[in-house]
């Protein structure tokens, strides 16, 4: 059977559907992975074969306006402009992913398709042919409401009232929804035996679409609200150690260093990354924390001065790394977050954007690590009383090895292969 795996995004977005296509490809199915261009050389070196979505969505996100909204910097009036033009440059560029969607369909006639948020074309498609298509997301809190947590869009902010949290998934999920005709009007008529409005897709997607939310319910519990078409699985870690090899001087730092924790913005950028870096560093020398700092994307840079206990690496496998270390200062992706968990790691957050947030308030909520501070206001004192209780307060080590033998018994390896590909299956 071909499955297409088509999802839009930084690294956090691809790595849940390449962890299912490596399940997929080695279980005997053809894959094809529909992903930005810049992930050509990751996917094709696994042996899958590739579409390239239009490069200009991630290089968006390197630009000036995309650095200030991910990373921070200016103040709010310049941090609402930067929306502005981010908003009127995708609008232009989404009208070619789309048809990018449309085309791989056509072209490819796969028997599956397992697609991400941000993939709208295949929303309505799915409407169509429910049952070739299912629906993928490490994060919650985007389709399905939650009385505890609000729509996912508003993370940034605590959480409302369970009534107005609630109320938050119509208002959102609303605007999207009819926001959505702008940019797929023009593609109804390829499925004219189906009604295609705002009220026909909402009903489908809350209680019909196959919706698998590759995330821990031991960090978010299924609601119970749910329909039964979402199901929580657990999260799938690709296998990233077969052709790793870790170099003699890092192993050499680790076994001096025995204790000690990764410090790592994943493919996050700033407009300070030289700034941030050096306001971390300086607090982590100062408590004597030994730290590998990950330098890929560029959203972390070595600092001047730096002494020993501080190494830096482009790159390093989080499931190789983690199991060695105390704890891990991040993010806050859905990826990381579960990666820090399952090792077995307390955790900080640093978050940049929407998702990010939320993750740093269950790390709070689970008592694996403290409340982090935001890249948007990165105050050195702030910054140091979280960090001064992430290395010190023994609960989160205990509690965070408990959440790690909870977290590892969850995802079964078949599970997702087996709801996509049998859809109406009374057994899943």
């Amino acid at each position: 059977m071909k499955t297409l795996f088509a999802s839009l995004g930084t690294r956090g977005d691809i790595e849940p559907f390449l962890a299912q296509a490596e399940i997929f490809a080695e279980a005997g199915h053809e894959v094809i992975c529909l992903f930005p261009e810049q992930f050509r050389e990751t996917v094709t070196q696994l042996g899958y074969e590739f579409i390239g979505f239009d490069k200009g969505f991630l290089e968006m996100l390197q630009t000036q306006s995309g650095k200030t909204i991910m990373g921070g910097g200016g103040n709010s009036w310049n941090q609402f402009k930067n929306y502005i033009k981010l908003a009127k440059d995708s609008l232009s560029l989404q009208h070619t992913l789309i048809t990018q969607q449309r085309d791989a369909l056509r072209t490819n006639k796969p028997d599956r398709i397992v697609f991400h948020a941000k993939c709208l074309f295949y929303y309505v498609a799915a409407l169509a042919d429910s049952e070739r298509y299912t629906f993928l997301t490490p994060l919650p809190c985007l389709t399905h409401p939650s009385a505890e947590f609000p729509h996912i869009g508003l993370g940034k902010w605590k959480p409302l009232s369970p009534k107005w949290n609630l109320k938050s998934y119509n208002l959102i999920n609303g605007a999207r929804r009819l926001s959505m005709k702008n940019f797929l009007g023009k593609y109804y008529s390829d499925f004219p035996s189906t009604e295609i409005n705002s009220a026909t897709i909402k009903e489908f997607e809350l209680n019909r679409l196959q919706t698998i939310y590759t995330i821990s319910p031991s960090l978010f519990p299924r609601p119970a609200i749910w329909p039964e078409s979402a199901k929580i699985v657990g999260y799938y870690f690709r296998n990233q150690l077969k052709e790793y090899k870790p170099s003699i001087e890092l192993e050499t730092w680790l076994a001096k260093y025995p204790q000690a924790i990764l410090l790592t913005f994943g493919s996050m950028v700033n407009t300070k990354p030289k700034e941030h870096s050096k306001t971390i560093i300086e607090l982590l020398q100062k408590h004597q924390i030994p730290t590998i700092v990950n330098t890929s994307w560029d959203g972390l840079q070595q600092a001047e001065n730096s002494d020993e206990s501080i190494f830096y690496v482009n790159q390093v496998p989080y499931d190789w790394i983690l199991p060695q270390l105390y704890g891990i200062i991040h993010h806050g992706g859905s990826g990381t977050t579960h990666q820090g968990a399952a090792h077995g790691c307390v955790q900080m957050i640093v978050p940049h954007i929407i998702d990010q947030y939320f993750w740093n308030r269950i790390i709070e909520n689970r008592e694996v690590g403290p409340l982090g501070t935001s890249i948007h206001d990165l105050d050195a004192s702030k910054f140091e009383i979280a960090l001064k209780d992430f290395w010190t307060n023994t609960v989160y080590a205990e509690n965070a090895k408990e959440l790690s033998s909870q977290i590892k018994t969850e995802a079964k390896r078949d599970t997702v292969l087996n709801l996509v590909l049998n859809p109406n299956s009374k057994n899943n």
